[in-house]
């Protein structure tokens, strides 16, 4: 048994408070003989009750207390004093008990609010705190899938046997631009992988060209992104090119913009 469980469970305040059944009372009562550090709690409870019901005590007003008095002297005054007495006893010791059962039960009341509170927000706490730790989880999980996805949709492209390898190498000699075509003559797809080219200027787009014939046929835009990237199905090519146009494409290409190009093997 997990003893620190048991004390934060609030059993040790109940039965404090005297709001245990007959058989949870002989239980911790049980308990308390075995494990000292739950009577060390229950002490720490009990002081915490008393030093509550101490500071919030009450005195009667001095103008309720002369009040009471100047009944008790009239009353005497007129019955013998042998029977007096007892009543002034009976009439302090029951406003005392009534003092004093209020005292207890707003000390009861004020304690169980503040304990059943207090539970309340530690598993409010605990419940969302398991809540972003699903969410967190959740989006992990789709990060993952997805890398996942894309590495295997790349695997199968690559290792497709119809297709055809094409490197397209920089225009520019004095750059290492670089990228590679798969395209499968029977199906007509084609993809690209680019290995490296410049982060283009903001309202530009790098655009695929085949060349029949030595006339270019778009085969689409692309982004600057890591894996393999579909374009535009192609049923004929002689060679491919890459150039920079204005964001979403070109007609034509622009040829002094042109970063890569390469002829099938």
């Amino acid at each position: 048994m997990d003893i620190k469980e048991y004390i934060n469970s609030g059993v040790v305040e109940m039965y404090a408070m005297h709001a245990l059944s007959p058989q949870e009372k002989t239980e911790f009562e049980q308990k308390l003989l075995l494990y000292p550090e739950l009577k060390k709690e229950l002490q720490k409870v009990q002081e915490s009750l008393d030093d509550y019901a101490e500071s919030h005590a009450v005195n009667p007003r001095p103008e309720l207390r002369a009040k009471i008095l100047e009944s008790i002297e009239t009353t005497s005054s007129k019955k013998p004093k042998a029977k007096v007495v007892p009543i002034r006893e009976n009439n302090s010791l029951t406003y005392k008990y009534m003092i004093a059962a209020c005292l207890a039960a707003l000390v009861v009341s004020t304690f169980a609010s503040w304990f059943f509170y207090s539970r309340w927000n530690e598993a409010e706490d605990r419940y969302s705190s398991l809540l972003n730790d699903k969410n967190q989880l959740a989006q992990n999980y789709n990060l993952v899938k997805n890398e996942y996805d894309r590495n295997v949709n790349d695997l199968i492209v690559m290792r497709d046997q119809q297709a055809r390898v094409i490197q397209l190498f920089s225009t520019d000699t004095a750059k290492n631009y670089e990228a590679r075509i798969y395209w499968n003559k029977n199906t007509q797809q084609a993809y690209i992988d680019i290995l490296d080219l410049p982060v283009p200027d903001e309202g530009k787009q790098y655009q695929l060209w085949a060349l029949v014939g030595g006339k270019p046929v778009d085969a689409g835009v692309f982004e600057l992104v890591s894996g393999i990237q579909k374009v535009k199905d192609i049923p004929e090519a002689d060679a491919w090119a890459v150039t920079l146009e204005p964001k979403g494409g070109s007609v034509s290409p622009t040829l002094e913009k042109m970063y890569l190009l390469g002829k099938n093997s």
